[in-house]
């Protein structure tokens, strides 16, 4: 029996590191959808309320000594049944837990999905974490060899009684909490790196100050208040420290990460056995000193966070304009290095969001600039990217030179800032881009070869270039088109003369259909359109249709991927069912590659992002269109490309505008590291969509293959037989080493479909 105590003492200790390190996932993971500035106060919060907690217990400790016998008088039954009533409290806490937001799965391949953390892996910054790591162990130890003596510091050299100490313990809490809030609010202003070194050279000061003390007792408040500081820089310092780990780690792998604060802790109560043995032959300052020489080697360790630009943050809001729409963005942070990127994204909505999440991530400050074309405007960004970060939202002002004064109006306002790069984020953006690219000075494409949009410019390009194009003819009356309506061969399609995706397409089989689906379009306005634009009628191109995306820099051309859709017969109707990465290694897709750079070429496309639809006809390629920004769907298939060629066209298109040396790095054409497919999930049947656990989905979620999915039905609506890319489920892209797997996953989505279980 006489074993017992010490097994009950270690099975406690074992359980509370085991329920700290789960905790600290399960909050982590909780705040993975919130900005950076809010995930770092919601650290330092923990910490207040940990010393909150500690300050209450202190109290009612220090009370039950002033008010009722002294513990030591305590009957066996009173101190058990104190012991007990203080681990009941636990249970609500624990409980608590449950209410905790579940933690978005990510893919099994690839740890790190979110954006923060990918652009931590992709820079090159995945050492981050291990610096963060390795300077906490080092304060530990510095911590643990003074922190457990301080109540002997004060009784051995200042004489103060239990009673004193307890109300000291009571107090100092409340100290850390306050401190610990503040310094939660500054760190965003400041920056968690700096904010987190400026507590560690506090630290060094305190202790050092400690160690000067007389030990003839005649200093003791201002031992108290070093004390007190020391605590308080040395937890608010954790906290910031923690928070900048938890974000540069996937989240998979949060909770081993958790488990390192039972190593810290360890490390903590070793170094108090060493601490013992310093100040029974040395003595408390000598001690001090030592801690203070370990927390100035943790701040070397720490220091080349310091030379890392800084996720921008918030502090004041900038100014705008009365028809920019109030969003309070806030004034971006001056870099250490020089001046701050600030980049323009025109009509950031699907893949232009991710864009402009992605340049916000790796330190740019972004502005967003809505153009009188685009019909989305303010709500279309997609989940992972918050507009409260963004610089400014400004609308374009009637003319280009007052739009680019605009600007630079804004860009006025950020200290130090400078306006690197005008990027088109949406379709509708392309000429306003291109416009403002040339009358800022800035890396684009300029004005001078007409309305790239125009479907019908792009073919008249290819034609005067002597490149292979469709017949195609446009207008804005029937007239006008009638001759070449009657004199092409049917099917003949029918589409906007300015759109994206499928927005407007139509494969018309007579003239009669042709006609009625020309006055539709030409009466109706587009989503990402102006009405009355006109109307384009091109021939059918039989053959395989595939997408070659580009980046280009400076005149040189770069593929990034090249997709092939899959359409076959679905409903009675010719659906595209798959997008199917393709390698660029045969000489049939060297010719598509080489014959798609003419196009650029011809359409004078010497910088940004391309996203190319080409036929591979009986006679060769023949370009469908060309789409100057990124491949759209809101950026879903981002993270597929980075799993199977280490990068994606968003990223060389940042690396085009803001980092050539990166741009340059990367290949002439992809070569895939893995095996991928975007399957597009087909409805073959209506119903009301009603199950909110959607155990179809969840299943496609858990296959070792998964990437991403986007869905194109929503709760408690009608689900529509697919007849067309708008009646689609939603895509779901998968990637995975092995192609048998990858072909086994896809083959159990289609039986999943035939059998409706897929939502």
């Amino acid at each position: 029996m006489s074993r017992l105590p010490s097994t009950f003492q270690v099975a406690f200790v074992i359980f509370a590191e085991f329920a700290s390190c789960l905790a600290m996932a399960i909050f982590t993971d909780s705040l993975a959808s919130r900005s950076l500035d809010q995930r770092t106060a919601a650290f330092a919060n923990v910490q207040v309320f940990q010393n909150l907690g500690t300050a209450a217990g202190s109290a009612t400790y220090a009370l039950t000594l002033l008010s009722f016998q002294a513990p030591e008088d305590w009957t066996g039954f009173q101190t058990k049944s104190a012991l007990l009533a203080g681990f009941a409290l636990l249970v609500p806490v624990m409980l608590s837990l449950f209410a905790f937001p579940q933690a978005q799965k990510e893919s099994k391949d690839l740890p790190a999905e979110q954006p923060e953390i990918q652009t931590e892996i992709k820079t090159g910054r995945a050492w981050v974490p291990y610096v963060v790591l390795l300077a906490l162990l080092i304060l530990a130890l510095a911590a643990g060899m003074v922190f457990k003596f301080f109540p002997l510091f004060f009784i051995n050299i200042y004489g103060m009684s239990v009673v004193q100490i307890s109300v000291v313990q009571a107090i100092e809490p409340l100290v850390k909490a306050c401190f610990t809030y503040l310094v939660g609010v500054c760190a965003p202003v400041v920056g968690r790196a700096k904010a987190t070194s400026v507590c560690m050279v506090g630290v060094i000061g305190c202790l050092l100050g400690l160690s000067i003390q007389r030990e003839e007792g005649t200093h003791l408040l201002s031992s108290l208040a070093l004390f007190m500081f020391r605590g308080s820089l040395a937890q608010a310092s954790f906290a910031l420290a923690w928070a900048i780990l938890m974000d540069c780690v996937p989240a998979s792998q949060r909770g081993r990460w958790s488990s390192s604060c039972t190593v810290l802790n360890m490390s903590w109560s070793g170094a108090a056995v060493i601490a013992g043995e310093l100040l029974d032959k040395h003595g408390y300052q000598y001690t001090f000193c030592i801690a203070a020489g370990l927390c100035a080697v943790a701040l070397v360790v720490f220091s080349p966070l310091l030379l890392l630009k800084p996720q921008r943050l918030p502090s004041e809001p900038v100014e705008v304009s009365p028809n920019a729409k109030a969003h309070n963005a806030p004034k971006f942070e001056r870099f250490e290095s020089g001046a701050a990127e600030v980049v323009v994204v025109v009509d950031p909505f699907s893949t232009g969001g991710f864009l402009a999440a992605e340049l916000l991530s790796q330190g740019c400050a972004v502005i967003a600039l809505w153009t009188k074309e685009s019909n989305i405007r303010y709500h279309d960004y997609p989940k992972i990217f918050d507009p409260r970060q963004l610089l400014a939202e400004l609308d374009e002002e009637p003319t280009v030179e007052a739009t680019a004064a605009r600007l630079r109006e804004v860009v006025d306002s950020v200290d130090s800032g400078s306006l690197a790069a005008v990027i088109c984020g949406g379709d509708s953006g392309v000429n306003a881009a291109d416009a403002l690219s040339e009358a800022l000075d800035l890396r684009g494409n300029g004005g001078g070869h007409g309305n790239r949009r125009d479907k019908l410019v792009q073919h008249q390009a290819l034609e005067a270039a002597g490149l292979r194009f469709a017949r195609t003819v446009s207008g804005t009356t029937w007239e006008q088109v009638a001759a070449f309506a009657e004199t092409e061969q049917y099917p003949l399609v029918v589409k906007p003369i300015e759109s994206a995706g499928a927005d407007g397409f139509k494969l018309c089989d007579s003239m009669d259909e042709a006609r009625e689906h020309f006055d539709f379009l030409n009466s109706s306005g587009r989503w990402c359109g102006a009405q009355g634009r006109g109307v384009l009628l091109q021939e059918f191109l039989e053959g395989t249709e595939y997408i070659v995306d580009h980046v280009s820099c400076d005149g040189v051309h770069k593929t990034t991927m090249l997709w092939m859709y899959d359409f076959q017969e679905v409903n009675g109707h010719r659906v595209c069912i798959a997008q199917r990465p393709v390698p660029c290694d045969s000489s049939a897709m060297a010719e598509l590659v080489a014959y798609t750079r003419q196009c650029l070429n011809a359409l004078g496309v010497r910088n940004g992002a391309t996203h190319t639809e080409v036929m591979w006809t009986s006679g060769g390629p023949c370009l469908v269109e060309v789409n100057c920004r990124c491949q759209g769907g809101t950026g879903f298939w981002v993270p597929l490309c980075r799993k199977m060629t280490g990068y994606s066209q968003v990223d060389a298109v940042i690396g085009a505008y803001l980092r050539q040396e990166a741009f340059d790095a990367l290949p002439n054409t992809p070569t895939f590291l893995m095996f991928g497919d975007i399957i597009h999930l087909i409805s073959y049947e209506e119903r009301l969509i009603t199950d909110t656990a959607m155990p179809g989905l969840e299943a496609v979620r858990g296959l070792s293959s998964f990437t991403d999915v986007a869905l194109n039905v929503e709760l408690d609506k009608m689900m529509c037989k697919t007849t067309d890319w708008n009646t689609l489920i939603g895509v779901v892209a998968l990637c995975h080493p092995d192609p048998a797997v990858l072909a086994a996953h896809i083959c159990l989505i289609r039986s999943m479909e035939t059998s409706g279980s897929v939502v």
